[in-house]
C-alpha cells in the first residue's frame, strides 16, 4: 500500500466491517486512539500484511517511548490533515478608490494519504508498552454532548425511540434500548433533528438518515461489545442489497459521528 490511491475508501472500509462481524471490535481494540476511518484501514493493512495489530505510533513517537522500530519494517499508510497557505484576491478599500484588489495568505486544510505510521508489533527496545482500553459511560456521553433524555410518550406500540432537537427518548419495552439510544443520539450528532422530530419504527423505511444513525449504532454497539450490533447490521445489509459500498460522503458523517459518542463517554482519549 503506497500514499497513491492504492488504498481503500471509507466506503469500502465501512461495507467491509458491516460484513465481516467482529471487525469494528478488533479495530477498536487495537486503535482506538485512531478515527474509526484509520482504525479500520490500519487494520486491513495488518491483515493483508499478516502483522499482529496493536498499538500504533509514528517513528519519532516510537522513539519517545523508547522503542525502534526494526530495519525494514514499512509504514502503514493513514489520512492526515495537512495545512497550507494560499494566496487569494480580495477587494479591499484604499484612499484612491473605493476598492482596490488585496493578496491575502489563508490558512487551509486539506487530507492526504502518508505511510508514517508503525505498530507494535513492527518495533523493538527493552521498554514494554501496553495501551489500556478505554470504558465508556453512557450517560456521561449524553451529557457531554448536550443530550437530555424525556419520558417517552409515544402511543405507537412499534416505536422504539425518537429524537428531536437535542432531545431522545427510548421506549420503556425497547427490544434493544442501547442500540436504540445510540440510534437516536447519532440523528442529534448527524444533524437529522435540526428541523423536525424523528420516530424510529422497528420496521424504517429505506432511508439514508436512518442507514447512518443504524451505521453509527453498529459502530458503538459492536465497538463496546455490547447487544445490538447483529441486529443493527442486518438493516444495514438489507438496505445494501445490490449495493458494493457505502457512499464515500455518508462513510465519513458515520466514521465521525461514532467516534464523537465513543470519545465524549471517555473524555481523556484523543484520537487522530
Amino acid at each position: 500500500m503506497t500514499n497513491t490511491q492504492e488504498h481503500a475508501t471509507w466506503g469500502e472500509l465501512l461495507y467491509s466491517a458491516v460484513h465481516t462481524p467482529g471487525k469494528l471490535l478488533a479495530a477498536y481494540t487495537a486503535f482506538h486512539n485512531y478515527s474509526f476511518g484509520n482504525a479500520l484501514l490500519a487494520l486491513e493493512q495488518c491483515i493483508s500484511r499478516k502483522i499482529e495489530p496493536g498499538p500504533l505510533n509514528s517513528y519519532k513517537g516510537w522513539l519517545t517511548l523508547k522503542r525502534q522500530v526494526r530495519k525494514g519494517e514499512k509504514g502503514l499508510c493513514l489520512c492526515m490533515p495537512v495545512t497550507y497557505k494560499k494566496c487569494v484576491t480580495g477587494k479591499a478599500a484604499s484612499e484612491t478608490s473605493d476598492e482596490s484588489e488585496e493578496i491575502q495568505n489563508e490558512v487551509r486544510q486539506r487530507f492526504v494519504f502518508r505511510n508514517y505510521w508503525f505498530v507494535l508489533a513492527q518495533t523493538e527496545g527493552e521498554a514494554p508498552y501496553e495501551q489500556a482500553i478505554p470504558g465508556f459511560d453512557l450517560e456521561a456521553a449524553l451529557q457531554t454532548l448536550g443530550i437530555t433524555r424525556t419520558p417517552f410518550d409515544e402511543i405507537n406500540g412499534n416505536v422504539q425511540g425518537f429524537a428531536h432537537q437535542r432531545v431522545i427518548a427510548v421506549s420503556p419495552i425497547a427490544e434493544l434500548p442501547l442500540k436504540t439510544t445510540f440510534h437516536e443520539a447519532a440523528h442529534i450528532i448527524l444533524g437529522h433533528t435540526a428541523s423536525q422530530k424523528l420516530v424510529d419504527l422497528e420496521q424504517m423505511d429505506r432511508n439514508i438518515r436512518e442507514v447512518e444513525a443504524e451505521s453509527v449504532a453498529l459502530i458503538c454497539c459492536e465497538s463496546l461489545g455490547l447487544p445490538g450490533a447483529e441486529a443493527a447490521r442486518g438493516y444495514i445489509q438489507h438496505w445494501l442489497q445490490g449495493e458494493k459500498e457505502i457512499p464515500n460522503q455518508s462513510a465519513a458523517r458515520i466514521f465521525s459521528a461514532a467516534q464523537t459518542i465513543l470519545k465524549a463517554g471517555n473524555s481523556k482519549e484523543e484520537s487522530q
